[in-house]
C-alpha cells in the first residue's frame, strides 16, 4: 500500500482533532490500532498511524482553548444561552471549523451560525444574531491591519475654510444599523440585569472604531451623524458639502442653528477620535 502523503496525514489529524463525529468514527473503525510493536495491520502498513490517546488529549486541549476564546469574545451571548453554551460552541465548531492560521478567527462566523442554526435561541432572544455581531466587532477591529494616525484639526472661522478643508475620518471603523437596541442590551447584561421578556425592536445606529490608543469604541449615533461620517469617509467632501447634506435632511429648522449644531457635532467627533484631524482638499 502506498504510504500516505503529508497532506493526507494533516487532513486526517485535523478532522480527528476538530470534529467529534469524525474522530469517533475514525477511532471506532480500528484504523488507529496497530499490532504491538509491528507498525502494521494484517501485514500491511496502515493508511495512517494514529495515537488514540494523543488524539483525544490534543482534541480536548483544542476544545478548551476554543471554549475559552468563545466565552471571552461573546460574554453576552454566553450569559443568555446559559447551561447550553458549551455544547453550542462545540456544535458551532463542527459546522464552521477554523480555517485561518489566526485562532481568534475561529469565532468570526458565530453570528452566521446563530442565524442558520440558532432557531431555538432566537425564539426567545430574537436579537441574538445582532448581539453576536456586536460582540465580535471588538476583536475584529483590534486586529484590523489599518493604522490610525492623527493630524492637526483646522479650526473653521471663515467661509473659505469651510470650502477648502475636510475632516479626516478614522480609517478603522465599521457602521452597523441594528434592528434592536443593542447598546442598551449590552449594558444591561454587563450589569447583570435581566432583560424584559417582551423586548421590542428599536433601531440603533452604531459606529464601532479603534482609536489611536488601540482601544475599541462603540458609539451610538443619530442617522444624520452616521450619514455625515459615511460621506466624509470618501475624502472628497468639504465641511461645506457636509453641512449642505445635513441641511437637506432638515425641514423647517433655522439654518443658523443647524450650522452651530453641526460644528458642535464635528468637535465632539474630533474629541472622540472618530475624526482624527483636517486636511485641505
Amino acid at each position: 500500500m502506498t504510504a500516505p502523503s503529508l497532506h493526507e496525514i494533516e487532513r486526517t489529524l485535523c478532522s480527528a482533532w476538530m470534529n467529534r463525529k469524525d474522530r469517533e468514527r475514525l477511532l471506532a473503525s480500528g484504523t488507529a490500532k496497530l499490532d504491538s510493536g509491528s507498525g502494521k495491520r494484517n501485514g500491511r502498513a496502515p493508511a495512517c498511524v494514529l495515537d488514540e490517546k494523543g488524539i483525544r488529549l490534543y482534541a480536548e486541549l483544542l476544545r478548551i482553548g476554543h471554549q475559552d476564546l468563545m466565552a471571552s469574545v461573546f460574554p453576552g451571548c454566553a450569559s443568555l444561552i446559559g447551561d447550553q453554551w458549551p455544547q453550542t460552541v462545540d456544535d458551532y465548531l463542527e459546522h464552521y471549523p477554523p480555517d485561518h492560521y489566526n485562532l481568534n478567527r475561529a469565532a468570526q462566523r458565530f453570528p452566521q451560525y446563530l442565524a442558520a442554526f440558532g432557531e431555538r435561541f432566537l425564539r426567545r432572544y430574537p436579537f441574538l444574531v445582532e448581539l453576536a455581531d456586536y460582540e465580535w466587532l471588538e476583536l475584529e477591529l483590534i486586529e484590523h491591519p489599518g493604522v490610525v494616525t492623527t493630524c492637526p484639526h483646522q479650526p473653521l472661522a471663515s467661509p473659505e475654510q469651510f470650502e477648502r478643508w475636510r475632516p479626516v475620518v478614522n480609517p478603522v471603523l465599521v457602521v452597523r444599523r441594528y434592528r434592536y437596541p443593542i447598546t442598551g442590551i449590552v449594558e444591561q447584561l454587563a450589569e447583570g440585569l435581566a432583560l424584559p421578556d417582551d423586548l421590542a425592536p428599536a433601531p440603533a445606529t452604531v459606529i464601532v472604531y479603534r482609536d489611536p490608543d488601540n482601544d475599541c469604541r462603540f458609539l451610538e449615533v443619530t442617522e444624520m451623524t452616521c450619514r455625515t461620517v459615511e460621506l466624509a469617509r470618501s475624502g472628497r467632501h468639504s465641511y461645506k458639502d457636509l453641512i449642505a447634506s445635513a441641511l437637506s435632511e432638515i425641514h423647517g429648522a433655522d439654518p443658523q442653528e443647524c450650522v452651530v449644531e453641526f460644528m458642535e457635532m464635528v468637535e465632539k467627533l474630533q474629541s472622540l477620535k472618530l475624526f482624527v484631524g483636517s486636511l485641505p482638499l
